[in-house]
């Protein structure tokens, strides 16, 4: 069938079949020998400092092969990657990494990961971990965010601004004036749009290698 004759046309998905019928493999469906599983620790604040972390019992739980802290992971892994250029910011958001470091900044932020031989194990012992958290202010808002004095995510930067547009709107102006002067009506309008970060309801699948220890 051609795409001009699919334009309008009920297709049926060839997918369909194995995904209502349960013989589709997803990733959580692959068995290899020797798999380990990760559990991460997340935060339950969006804003708070972390006093100290004891994860000993985590690693003394039978079937645990490595608990990972944010100190476990400086020289092994990079920091955080940003996509989107933030200015002044950018290079700070190295100090970014994988696990939060001293202080959460989001809720759910990982603080700890645990491996384990299956997932129950790295669950039970994910639990096992005691975070001290010091709670902080926090902005919900994103304009109240902006304001002097809001709570700062990165006191470093002095700002939750991350980088700011401002082009010239000389000739824009310039037109409004005129349609004014015209007897023309210049309408101003206030629009509000949620944030919205679309993805994939699976995870991708990849593989990678456990350093011994931790």
């Amino acid at each position: 069938m051609g795409i001009a004759a699919m334009v309008g046309a009920p297709v049926k998905r060839r997918e369909d079949p194995r995904l209502i019928t349960g013989q589709a493999t997803y990733v959580d469906d692959i068995k290899l020998v020797g798999m380990l599983h990760m559990a991460v620790l997340r935060s339950p604040y969006g804003h708070a400092r972390i006093n100290s972390i004891n994860a000993e019992a985590a690693r003394r739980h039978p079937g645990v092969v490595a608990v990972y802290l944010a100190e476990d992971l400086k020289g092994a892994v990079g920091p955080i990657a940003v996509a989107v250029p933030l200015g002044k910011m950018t290079e700070g958001m190295g100090i970014h990494g994988p696990l939060a470091e001293g202080k959460v900044r989001f809720y759910g932020d990982p603080v700890a990961v645990v491996i384990a031989e299956d997932r129950y194990t790295a669950r039970d012992a994910r639990d096992l971990i005691e975070v001290d958290y010091e709670p902080l202010p926090a902005a919900i808002d994103i304009e109240k965010a902006m304001q002097p004095g809001a709570p700062l995510l990165y006191e470093e930067f002095g700002t939750n601004v991350p980088f700011g547009m401002h082009p010239s709107t000389e000739e824009i102006d310039k037109v409004f004036e005129q349609t004014k002067a015209d007897g023309g009506i210049v309408v101003k309008q206030r629009i509000v749009n949620q944030r919205l970060a679309p993805s994939s309801i699976e995870t991708t699948r990849c593989g990678s290698r456990i350093p011994q220890g931790g």
